[in-house]
């Protein structure tokens, strides 16, 4: 039974300023291989995902997932990412509730 695998190559690619076909080239890949595997709609063999976090010198594990990744904003500033009162009185001094 073959799982999907989540993914975040697109996010990473982009911030890294690294286009399909030059990810593609440094991994032994075909440019539009990339663009399935960040579309979701191919999984990565095991030795492509590790070619690929290494390319990038991250952990396979920040890149690819069996469960869906949180949104970066909630593991950057916490869960919820909102401003709920708390938040609001540490930024302006004054509750909002």
């Amino acid at each position: 039974m073959s799982e999907h695998v989540h993914n975040r190559l697109a996010v990473v690619r982009a911030e890294r300023k690294v286009s399909r076909a030059a990810l593609a080239e440094a991994v032994g890949a075909h440019y539009q291989t990339i663009g399935y595997i960040e579309r979701g709609q191919y999984n990565p063999s095991l030795d492509l995902a590790l070619r690929i976090a290494a390319y990038f010198r991250l952990p396979v594990e920040a890149l690819f997932s069996l469960e869906p990744f949180r949104p970066l904003t909630d593991e950057v500033y916490g869960a919820g990412g909102g401003r709920d009162g708390a938040d609001a009185t540490a930024h302006t001094g004054r509750s909002t509730g």
